[in-house]
C-alpha cells in the first residue's frame, strides 16, 4: 500500500523527523510512505479530465494521502481522482481561514471570542472605531505567525500593521484573558486524544513554537462535551482543537489548525500519535 505525504519542501527539511516517523512507522502495517514535494507536483485539466504529474510525469495514484499543506485545491484534486485525503478538503477550507471557522462553530452556540470579519483594504476604518487594545489576525496564518496586538491610539503601531496584514483579509477580536493562557486539544476522527496546556512567556502568544511553555491538561466533563460539539460539526480526521482560557478559567474557542504541529504533545506524553493516525487512517480506507 503507498500512502503520500504532502508537504511544502521549506516544512519538509523542517520537519525531517515527523516524516522518518511516519515511513518507519508505515513498516509495521504494510505501507510505503512517499513524500511528495507540492512546489514540484503539476495538478489541473487536461483532456477533459483531472491529471496530476510529480517531478515532470504522470505518476501512479497513491492508495490515500496525508495532508501536511494548507493547501485545499490540491486537496480536491486528489478527491476529484477518488483519492481519499486526510484530512479532507472541506475540513482545509475551513480550518484554514478562520472567519470560516467562527462562522460555522458559531452555529454551536458555544463560547467564542467576539470576532470582527475585515476585509482587505479596510482594516485602519475598522480600527478607527476601537480604543482600547485589539487583537488582529490573518484569516490563512499558521502557528502563531501573522498575529498581532495593537493599540488603535498608536498611529505608527496601525500603520505597521496594516502593511504587514495588507493582502490578506483578517479578523479582529479583544484581547481575552490576563493571564495569556490556552488550551490546544488534539482530535484523531471522533476521539478526544490529549490536551495540552500552553503559557505564554512573554507578550501574549502562547504557541510552542514560539517559546510558550507546554504541560499536560485534564478536560473536565463539560470541556469534554465542548469539544466533542466540535468534533461532530467538522468531522476532522487529525486536528488541533484551540481555546483561549479566559480569567475566570473557562473555555472559550479560538480556533482549530488542520496541519497541526505535535512536538508539544510528544514532549509532555508518551502517546504515538503517527501510529494511532495511521491506525484511523485504516479504519477508513
Amino acid at each position: 500500500m503507498i500512502g503520500w505525504i504532502l508537504y511544502g519542501r521549506k516544512e519538509a527539511e523542517y520537519n525531517k523527523h515527523y516524516i522518518t516517523m511516519y515511513q518507519e512507522e508505515g513498516k509495521k502495517f504494510d505501507i510505503t510512505f512517499e513524500l511528495i514535494i507540492v512546489e514540484e507536483l503539476e495538478y489541473g485539466v487536461r483532456n477533459n479530465t483531472w491529471y496530476v504529474e510529480y517531478q515532470g510525469e504522470i505518476m501512479k495514484l497513491p492508495t490515500f494521502a496525508i495532508s501536511r499543506v494548507i493547501y485545499p485545491l490540491l486537496t480536491r484534486q486528489l478527491e476529484c481522482m477518488k483519492v481519499p485525503v486526510f484530512n479532507g478538503s472541506e475540513v482545509a477550507r475551513i480550518c484554514n481561514d478562520k472567519a470560516s471557522t467562527y462562522q460555522v462553530v458559531a452555529s454551536l452556540g458555544i463560547d467564542i471570542v467576539d470576532t470582527t470579519f475585515c476585509k482587505r483594504g479596510s482594516l485602519r476604518e475598522y480600527l478607527s472605531r476601537r480604543t482600547t487594545k485589539t487583537v488582529v489576525k490573518t484569516v490563512d496564518g499558521h502557528g502563531g505567525q501573522q498575529v498581532f496586538l495593537v493599540d488603535p491610539n498608536e498611529s505608527q503601531q496601525v500603520e505597521e500593521v496594516i502593511m504587514d496584514t495588507e493582502h490578506h483579509d483578517t479578523v479582529i477580536q479583544p484581547l481575552v484573558g490576563k493571564e495569556h493562557k490556552d488550551l490546544r486539544v488534539y482530535v484523531i476522527g471522533d476521539t478526544i486524544i490529549a490536551a495540552i496546556l500552553r503559557r505564554a512567556k512573554e507578550g501574549f502568544k502562547s504557541n510552542f513554537s514560539l517559546g510558550g511553555d507546554v504541560s499536560i491538561y485534564e478536560l473536565n466533563k463539560e470541556e469534554r462535551e465542548k469539544v466533542q460539539l466540535i468534533i461532530e460539526l467538522i468531522k476532522p480526521n487529525m486536528v488541533g482543537i484551540d481555546f483561549i482560557i479566559d480569567d475566570d478559567g473557562e473555555l472559550i474557542f479560538n480556533e482549530i489548525e488542520d496541519v497541526v504541529g505535535a512536538r508539544m504533545l510528544y514532549q509532555c506524553t508518551d502517546i504515538n500519535l503517527v501510529k494511532l493516525y495511521i491506525e484511523h487512517i485504516l479504519d477508513h480506507l
